[in-house]
C-alpha cells in the first residue's frame, strides 16, 4: 500500500500513482474463485469470501488528503476500479445539491461542486432523462427544506441533518394529504406527472408552472390564502405557496371547495422494514436522497433487492456502481466504482457491491444511480472515469462534501 498526504492541488499527483502486480506470481486457486459462476442463492454468502479472498489480489493506493478525510483508489484483477473516500462528519459539511437549483434541468457533478466551491462530491440519485420533465428525480430529493420529489416506490433513502448529527438509511414510502377547510384530499405525490385519475401537489422547487396536460383543474394557493382555479392545466406556482393538481378522472369536484377556507398540506413518512418511529424520525432530515436498493442494515446483508421494485437484469447484470455508508463510528464512506469498460473495469453486480460496502465497515449502505452517471470529484477534477462516450453526464442531483466553512 502506498500512503501519502497531500494538499488541495494533488489531484495530478493522486492520477499519477500506479502499483504494479505480477499476476502470475498469485497463487493458483484465485483464477477459480474469481471465475466461477456462482448460482444466485449463494451469492450473498460468496460476497463475504470473494471479499476477504480479493483483499490479498487489490493493489489500493491509500492518500490521506487531510485530518478528516481520506481517498482510496483500489485496481483488482477482476478488472475493477474502485474509489474510495471516507469522510469524518465532525470535520467536514455533507451536504445535497439540486442541478441548477431548480426542479427540472440537470447539471454535472462537478459543475455544481465547482459551484458550491465542494471538496469532494459524487452523483446522486435517479432521475427523467429527456422531453420537458428531464431531470425530474425519480425517488425522494429534499434539499433544505425545498422538496423536489417525494418515493413513488418502497425505495431506499439517506436522510441527514444540516449539522451531522444524525443519518439513516431506510426504505421509505410518504402520505400526502390536503386539508382546505373540512375537506381533506388524500395526494398520490408531487411535482411530476400527473396520471389521469391522480391528484397531485406542485411545489415552487418543481417549476414556474405545472407542465400538467389538459383535463382536470388545478388550484393554486398563496401563503396569504388566496386562491386562483385553474382548468386548463399548467397552473403558475406562486413562489412560496403551490399548486394542487386534479387529474380528469380523479374524481374531485373543486367547485365544492369554500372560497376563503384555510389550507393545509400534511404528511407522514412510512419505513417499509418496520421502523416504527420513522416520521418522527425522518422529519428530522434536511437532506433526504433517493437510491435503490439498501445494500445493508445493521451490518447485514439485505439481499432481497426484489421489495424495492428493481429489474433482475439491474440486481445481477454488471454496471459502473455508486454507493454510500455510515461505519458504526459515524463515518461516512463514498464509493464509486467504473464499469463498462472491459480491459480496467467491468463493474459490479448489486451482491459484489454489497460484499464490498461490508469489507469497508460499513453498518448502513445503499445504492445511487450508476451506470453512466456514476461521478467521483476530488479537489477540482473527476478521478473516475465515467462511462458515457461523452465523458462526465449531467445528472439531477448530486452530495458534496463541503468545507466546514463554506457556505
Amino acid at each position: 500500500m502506498a500512503t501519502a498526504r497531500l494538499g488541495a492541488n494533488s489531484t495530478a499527483q493522486m492520477r499519477d500513482i500506479h502499483l504494479k502486480v505480477d499476476h502470475s506470481s498469485l497463487p493458483g486457486p484465485h483464477k477459480f474463485c474469481l471465475a466461477q459462476r456462482i448460482p444466485r442463492r449463494f451469492h450473498l454468502l460468496a460476497a463475504k469470501c470473494f471479499w476477504g479472498i480479493l483483499l490479498i489480489l487489490t493493489c489500493s493506493p491509500s492518500l490521506g488528503l487531510s485530518q478528516g478525510l481520506a481517498y482510496e483508489h483500489r485496481r483488482t484483477l477482476m478488472p475493477w476500479e474502485i474509489h474510495i473516500l471516507t469522510v469524518d462528519p465532525t470535520q467536514y459539511r455533507v451536504v445535497a445539491e439540486r442541478a441548477t437549483g431548480k426542479g427540472l434541468g440537470r447539471e454535472t457533478v462537478s459543475s455544481m461542486a465547482k459551484r458550491r466551491n465542494a471538496v469532494a462530491a459524487i452523483n446522486g440519485g435517479f432521475f427523467r432523462i429527456g422531453g420537458k420533465f428531464d431531470g425530474e428525480p425519480v425517488g425522494i430529493l429534499k434539499v433544505d427544506d425545498r422538496w423536489y420529489s417525494d418515493p413513488g416506490l418502497p425505495r431506499a433513502a439517506l436522510g441527514w441533518n444540516l449539522d451531522q448529527t444524525w443519518m439513516a438509511i431506510d426504505r421509505l414510502l410518504m402520505d400526502w394529504q390536503v386539508r382546505i377547510g373540512e375537506l381533506t384530499y388524500p395526494v398520490d405525490g408531487i411535482n411530476r406527472v400527473r396520471g389521469a385519475t391522480e391528484t397531485l401537489l406542485f411545489t415552487a422547487a418543481f417549476n414556474a408552472t405545472t407542465l400538467a396536460g389538459g383535463g382536470g383543474c388545478e388550484v393554486a394557493v398563496w401563503p396569504s390564502g388566496r386562491r386562483q382555479v385553474f382548468r386548463e392545466g399548467n397552473a403558475s406556482i406562486p413562489e412560496e405557496g403551490f399548486v394542487v393538481s386534479f387529474g380528469s378522472r380523479s374524481g374531485i369536484d373543486v367547485a365544492e371547495v369554500p372560497p376563503g377556507a384555510p389550507v393545509e398540506v400534511t404528511y407522514r413518512f412510512r419505513s417499509e422494514t418496520g421502523q416504527a418511529d420513522a416520521d418522527e424520525e425522518w422529519k428530522r432530515a434536511d437532506f433526504i436522497v433517493g437510491g435503490t436498493p439498501i445494500l445493508l442494515r445493521n451490518g447485514q446483508l439485505m439481499g432481497q433487492y426484489e421489495a424495492e421494485k428493481v429489474k433482475e437484469s439491474f440486481i445481477t447484470t454488471r454496471h459502473p456502481r455508486t454507493a454510500v455508508c455510515r461505519t458504526s463510528q459515524g463515518s461516512w464512506i463514498f464509493v464509486v466504482v467504473d464499469g463498462r469498460r472491459p480491459q480496467t473495469s467491468v463493474g459490479m453486480t448489486l451482491d459484489e457491491l454489497a460484499g464490498l460496502m461490508l469489507e469497508l465497515g460499513c453498518e448502513d449502505a445503499m445504492n445511487l444511480d450508476g451506470g453512466g452517471s456514476s461521478t467521483f470529484y476530488l479537489y477540482g477534477s473527476v478521478v473516475n472515469l465515467p462511462s458515457d462516450v461523452l465523458g462526465e453526464r449531467p445528472v439531477s442531483d448530486a452530495i458534496l462534501i463541503l468545507n466546514p466553512d463554506t457556505e
